[in-house]
């Protein structure tokens, strides 16, 4: 028998996870071949491996703004990765500081179900923030909250870019109206950070939550920055390490992978890489967008570089994205957390866009690997897949 041939994937789904950089790799090899002791033990090499942690956090600080010479340095809590760095900044905070917990609509599933599991045990409100169309926060309402219960508010959260748009939320504004009522901030940059400029302490922000694999670094590490003096209740109990706030043996090598991933990510947005991937985006949409019935989720506002959302009208989201796959082409139908729910996407919702939006929205996201044979490609692929289920709708499901 003739084996059967697998077609070459063209990988969009960077937004769930990237391929890690070839040189974080080595390091990682490096480091692990070497041996690295455990930074808490006091002896020679506990001391090295100390060393390569508080370097870690050093460049870390650095990259996203979180270091400044003229005041305390920022606190750096080492996590699994974001998900875990959202649940602690929240929970954390409303149970060191009860209060209110203000989200945006369109949060990650971290953020949200985090904010409710704390407004539930707490006893306290939480209030969501609406956005609109285009998937901006309604300022006049946030500003309304802070007007009238900013004295009961433990903490308000505002994601920089929209993991499943790629909407970038006006965060200068945001964190000018919480520090005016004095209310603490946190922002969840796992899907921004390095591809945008980014300065925590210009923006006033009291915490920021990242991770290395959507970073071109490796899965399991993930970091929760705090500004000085900023107090977290700890969610785990059973050791000293990282003030108490997240005590276990402290992960030097996927901590220094993931600040190795940040400053090749900022040092290609610097070389002009993001330029370049938001135009492989932006020549992929035009030609896909030559099918009719298709629209950009998010266009008009700006956006991250590498994220496309578009919709297919007529087209069930999750049979179209196993049809491409079929044809070598990775993408998804939302956030990787809820990717093969049967859900409708919790940010388009918080959008209120049509249903015929919603149901056939799938998610582009393009890497520093991406190239522009790969965008044509990927485009072909789709413009085909399209035009050959529509033309056989009676097999899927079509909503109006």
């Amino acid at each position: 028998m003739g084996r059967t041939l697998v077609p070459l994937t063209i990988y969009l789904d960077n937004n769930a996870t990237t391929k890690i950089d070839p040189q974080v790799a080595e390091l990682i090899r490096a480091l692990s071949l070497q041996g690295v002791a455990n930074p808490a033990s006091q002896h020679g090499p506990g001391r090295q491996a100390l060393k390569l942690l508080e370097q870690a956090k050093t460049d870390l600080l650095s990259l996203t703004g979180a270091s400044n010479t003229l005041m305390d340095t920022a606190q750096v809590i080492w996590t699994s990765g974001g998900t875990e760095a959202n649940n602690l900044a929240l929970l954390g905070i409303a149970t060191k500081q009860p209060g209110m917990l203000v989200v945006a609509a369109s949060e990650h599933s971290s953020v949200l179900e985090a904010a409710k599991r704390a407004a539930a045990s707490l006893q306290q409100p939480c209030h969501i923030l609406a956005v609109d169309d285009a998937g901006h926060c309604d300022l006049d309402q946030l500003e309304a909250i802070l007007r009238q219960d900013a004295a009961n508010i433990a903490l308000v959260s505002v994601m920089l870019g929209n993991n499943e748009t790629g909407v970038i939320q006006d965060l200068e504004t945001i964190c000018k109206l919480c520090n005016r009522y004095q209310v603490k901030t946190h922002s969840d940059v796992v899907q921004a950070i390095g591809k945008l400029p980014f300065n925590m302490l210009e923006l006033g922000l009291s915490a920021i939550t990242l991770t290395a694999h959507k970073i071109h670094g490796p899965v399991g590490i993930g970091a929760l920055i705090l500004a000085p003096n900023l107090q977290l209740e700890p969610m785990l109990v059973g050791g000293g390490q990282q003030l108490a706030i997240r005590p276990g043996t402290e992960p030097v090598i996927p901590a220094v992978a993931l600040a190795a991933a940040l400053q090749h990510t900022c040092q290609a947005r610097l070389d002009g890489t993001y330029q370049r991937i938001a135009s492989l985006r932006d020549e992929f949409e035009s030609k896909v967008l030559t099918l009719g019935d298709t629209y950009v989720v998010g266009q008009a506002p700006p956006r991250l570089p590498h994220t496309s959302n578009i919709a297919f009208w007529g087209l069930d989201r999750q049979a179209l994205q196993m049809a491409l796959d079929l044809r070598g082409l990775a993408c998804s139908t939302g956030s990787a957390c809820s990717s093969g729910s049967s859900r409708p996407s919790a940010v388009l919702t918080a959008m209120k866009l049509p249903d015929r939006t919603i149901s056939s929205s799938l998610r582009f996201s393009f890497s520093k690997y991406s190239t522009l044979a790969e965008a044509h490609q990927a485009a072909e692929i789709v413009c085909s897949v399209v035009e050959r289920l529509r033309s056989n709708r009676s097999n899927f499901k079509v909503r109006s």
